[in-house]
């Protein structure tokens, strides 16, 4: 795998990872204190992370089907399984705080 692969894997996974734990921590921090608008704070700083995740992968699959394939490894593979866990958890936590204002307004 060549440098500039390798590099923007690692930071696929760091960016995918930070995303990933900010929104559990949106969710978590919703179960605790109950706020959902800090919820959906912290959950749109989850967003920003995968957002940045999402702009390397881009660079990849750009890179990928112009004249330069880019060569797999195992370690890109890690990175997009990243990507794509950190994209359901986001996904997953904005539905749950969904969920908690409905049950919420209907008490």
């Amino acid at each position: 795998m060549d440098e500039k692969t390798e590099q923007q894997s690692m930071e696929l996974i760091l960016d995918a990872g930070n995303g990933k734990a900010l929104a559990v921590e949106a969710f978590r921090g919703l179960l605790q204190d109950k706020d959902v608008e800090k919820a959906k704070k912290k959950l749109k700083e989850a967003g920003a992370e995968i957002g940045k995740a999402h702009n390397i992968q881009t660079s990849l699959l750009q890179q990928d089907i112009s004249d330069k394939p880019v060569e797999k490894s195992i370690l890109l593979i890690h990175a997009q399984d990243h990507f794509m866990t950190a994209l359901t958890m986001r996904d997953m936590v904005e539905l749950l705080i969904e969920m908690y204002e409905k049950l919420n307004h209907e008490k």
